[in-house]
């Protein structure tokens, strides 16, 4: 099928913050509360070398970056989700949905999970209910994620949500140097059979 114009999409990225719900988790907007557990999260090296951000290298950091969130939050069209695991509560990661592209109705899904929620299915859970967001609510025409050619678990996860390997490019990493980063999308056509997503 052959993917629809860009005239046939109109995408409304400057909504307010939206929480989500999944079968396990909690989509919610980051507070301050969540500094601890997302620094925990944060700080850990093999976390930030998988998914290409800054290490956070003390509780400040978290609480800037939690801050930064909360302005932008208040300006309406920032989508970025604390992921929180409902049987305890805890904070396990983030889930983020950056439109790059708005009049081609085009963003970029990334999500983070701390280590000892890696292997569960956590990411996949997270990242469907917020695709799920982007195509139903904001009207996106398609949407993108990246992974490091290395980061074989996190391509898995991109698999399993419905998308393709469509590029290969070159990104800056923490160090750095330059990586190799494969790029999957999943076009508004191909998406269907997700789970519910419950908005409220």
């Amino acid at each position: 099928m052959a993917s629809a114009s860009h005239s046939s999409f109109t995408c409304d990225d400057r909504s307010s913050f939206v929480p989500l719900a999944t079968v396990r988790l909690d989509l919610v907007a980051l507070t301050l509360e969540h500094a601890p557990a997302l620094f925990a999260c944060a700080s850990d090296p093999e976390v930030s070398s998988r998914f290409a951000w800054t290490r956070h290298t003390s509780l400040a950091d978290s609480r800037r970056f939690i801050v930064r969130t909360m302005v932008a939050y208040a300006r309406g069209g920032h989508h970025e989700w604390g992921i929180v695991r409902r049987a305890d509560q805890a904070l396990i990661g983030t889930c983020g949905l950056d439109v790059f592209d708005r009049s081609g109705c085009v963003a970029d899904v990334s999500y983070a999970l701390a280590r000892a929620c890696w292997g569960r299915g956590y990411a996949t859970e997270a990242a469907s209910a917020v695709i799920g967001f982007g195509f139903s609510v904001l009207g996106l025409r398609a949407i993108e994620a990246q992974a490091f050619a290395e980061n074989t678990a996190s391509q898995q996860v991109m698999a399993k949500l419905g998308m393709c390997h469509v590029d290969t490019r070159a990104v800056g990493a923490e160090d750095g140097d330059r990586s190799v980063a494969r790029v999957w999308r999943l076009e508004r056509e191909r998406w269907a059979g997700w789970r519910v997503v419950t908005i409220g």
